[in-house]
């Protein structure tokens, strides 16, 4: 009979030896760190809404740090933008508007100029500078009146993007019109909510949902699936569509939550920039976007231009998505080439 000796049999020499436990280690505590991630969840309020986190981490220690860092970056951000605060720095700028420029901090700067970029990429559809309307909007509505044409043409003349200006370099900016009025409510969560993750990939985060009254991004992956889950609903929360989304932003705008009322009529909160009137062209917008201030962005654009323009967008840029529900309750949807990843 022919013997040989099994290699299970063979010590192997001992740098073999050593190598074999190496990676047998090194498997055991990958292994163990994929299996470790857990999905914790909190909630806070900050800037009147609500901000929802989903995120895995290897321990709560870890996630409730993440949390509570999230919790004073939001806190920063409020300080900074906030129109409900008379001690923001924009209630300063705003009240400086045409007098003198203002220093502020170089994050005012970079959102700023973040802000009038999209208002020049969207064609002033959207446009960071119709605090002055808005203001005007939910005045006379509140008093029991809408606003007159005059006074929508003077609201219209305090209103332009290309009136701000800015000196990154001294950290200044300044306003061209004395009534000009920046509002970054369209633009402001969807920015929030881009800094949350920041703060949690800065931490070792790498998966997690973050929902910060309706702007939404979803980073990575749940457990046991390719892609999160956001759902769409609409006025009375009835549900309109499905989204599966990964390392994408997605925000909707509507005029069936926030809105002007006068007479029985509900006024959408989104202001055409063109006319200084309500948007009146679409029911509903969901928009997707590399970013969540993107999507916060380009949700208000489509509600004052149409669902063709979300067709344009999405044509323009292959990261780019929307879900259109229009005024007779159609649904539309437009999908740039590469927004969802590969598998």
């Amino acid at each position: 009979m022919w013997g040989f000796d099994s290699p299970l049999s063979q010590k192997p020499p001992p740098e073999l030896r050593d190598m074999r436990f190496l990676l047998l280690l090194a498997f055991f505590l990958c292994s163990c760190s994929r299996g470790a991630e857990v999905l914790y969840e909190r909630s806070f309020h900050v800037m009147g809404s609500k901000v929802e986190l989903k995120f895995y981490s290897p321990n709560e220690e870890l996630f409730l740090a993440v949390t509570e860092a999230s919790r004073k970056r939001m806190e920063e951000i409020d300080r900074l933008f906030s129109n409900y605060r008379d001690d923001s720095v924009l209630a300063e700028v705003n009240g400086y508007a045409g007098v003198r420029p203002v220093t502020v901090p170089p994050e005012f700067i970079r959102l700023t100029r973040l802000s009038t970029g999209y208002s020049e990429l969207t064609d002033g559809a959207f446009d960071v500078t119709v605090g002055g309307l808005y203001e005007l909007w939910k005045e006379k509505t509140s008093s029991g009146t809408i606003p007159s044409p005059a006074e929508i043409e003077r609201a219209l003349e305090c209103t332009g993007y290309h009136k701000v200006g800015t000196d990154a370099e001294r950290s200044r900016i300044f306003f061209a019109s004395d009534c000009l009025r920046l509002d970054f409510g369209a633009v402001g969560k969807g920015y929030a909510v881009d800094e949350i993750m920041a703060v949690a990939r800065k931490n070792g985060i790498t998966r997690g949902l973050v929902n910060f009254g309706g702007s939404v991004f979803a980073m990575g992956s749940p457990e046991g699936a390719r892609s999160w889950n956001v759902r769409v609903s609409g006025p009375g929360g009835v549900f309109v569509s499905s989204l599966e989304i990964r390392d994408r932003g997605a925000a909707t705008s509507g005029g069936y939550e926030r809105y002007f009322e006068h007479g029985g009529r509900r006024y959408s909160h989104v202001i055409d920039p063109r006319t200084g009137r309500p948007a009146e062209n679409v029911a509903l917008v969901t928009a997707i976007s590399r970013t969540a201030a993107g999507a916060d962005v380009f949700s208000t654009a489509v509600s004052v231009l149409g669902a063709e323009a979300a067709r344009a967008f999405a044509e323009s840029d292959e990261f780019l998505g929307f879900v259109v529900v229009e005024r007779n309750g159609e649904k539309k949807s437009y999908f740039g080439a590469s927004l969802f990843p590969k598998r």
